[in-house]
């Protein structure tokens, strides 16, 4: 029994109600080089009677430094992992978005996640480890220039593990979560369910050709996807079934009140949402 390899790291917005704790806005946060986990418990209490040990306070979980590196981190990634907001900027005749690091940045925690690839009498077996809160810290810079033969630079980022709020019959304060499947398609969507990851949907509005209406356009369709809206919401959790949702063809033109949000989902075979976004409306008001 060995490791042999790593994929897929997932981070999820961490929330708790005063009951359980969840998590939204999943997101695959590039491709996976390596990651490491250091554990810091308390001393173990031990109770000396008759020359030897007959009770013993066992050290339990204080925190931990989870250590990732992931292939780089994107525009995409960066927001949201770090918490970092966007700026347009104007440069020459058109615009720039920046992503600002300021006071405003805030590292909220998340529960991470990825796949293990280990080998047990030569079958492949695959560990899903998530750790149920984490605080990431902005990552160091460096870079080197490019010279006769490529380096490859990866990012590396750390966090805080802290325990998990929930305390419930299955969960009491959990730092860790795991389960192990025969492929890593079980495992990643085991993942993708307790971290709540959904594709991006991108789209645009403009105002429809008829008084009251709006146009929506989906801006990074995938062929053979089923999209659906909503006007009402909340945004879609993964796997949530939509069928009380409305089809939406990208272009057409849909009834809804100006500057209202537009809930969007794409959806898999069996109308379960498998991607989330939203856009404000923009209607032609006659």
């Amino acid at each position: 029994m060995a490791i042999k390899g790593l994929s897929i790291p997932v981070f999820g917005e961490y929330s708790y109600n005063g009951a359980t704790a969840s998590y939204t806005n999943g997101f695959i946060c590039g491709e996976a080089i390596e990651y490491g986990v250091e554990i810091e418990t308390s001393d173990n209490n031990p109770l000396y009677g008759d020359n030897r040990i007959i009770e013993n306070d066992y050290g339990v979980f204080n925190s931990g430094t989870l250590t990732l590196n992931t292939s780089d981190l994107d525009t995409y990634t960066s927001k949201r992992l770090l918490g970092l907001k966007e700026v347009q900027v104007t440069v020459g005749d058109g615009q720039v978005t920046e992503l600002v690091t300021d006071d405003d940045a805030k590292q909220t925690p998340k529960g991470f996640g990825v796949i293990e690839l280990h080998q047990i009498d030569d079958v492949d077996k695959y560990r899903a480890v998530i750790l149920c809160k984490v605080n990431m810290s902005i990552p160091a810079e460096a870079a080197t220039t490019k010279g006769e033969s490529i380096e490859w630079q990866t990012k590396e980022i750390e966090g805080t593990i802290t325990r998990s709020d929930e305390s419930t019959a299955n969960y009491k304060h959990p730092w860790k979560r795991e389960a192990w499947f025969d492929t890593e398609a079980e495992a990643l969507e085991y993942l993708k369910t307790v971290l709540n990851v959904l594709e991006e949907v991108k789209a645009t509005s403009a105002a429809g050709s008829s008084s009251g209406q709006t146009t929506i356009t989906i801006m990074n369709p995938v062929e053979g996807a089923t999209y659906k809206y909503s006007t009402s919401g909340p945004v879609s959790t993964y796997k949530q079934d939509l069928s009380g949702w409305t089809e939406l063809e990208s272009g057409e033109g849909i009834t809804v009140s100006n500057g209202a949000t537009v809930y969007l989902a794409q959806t898999d075979s069996s109308g379960k949402a498998i991607g989330a976004g939203s856009v404000k409306a923009v209607v032609n008001e006659g």
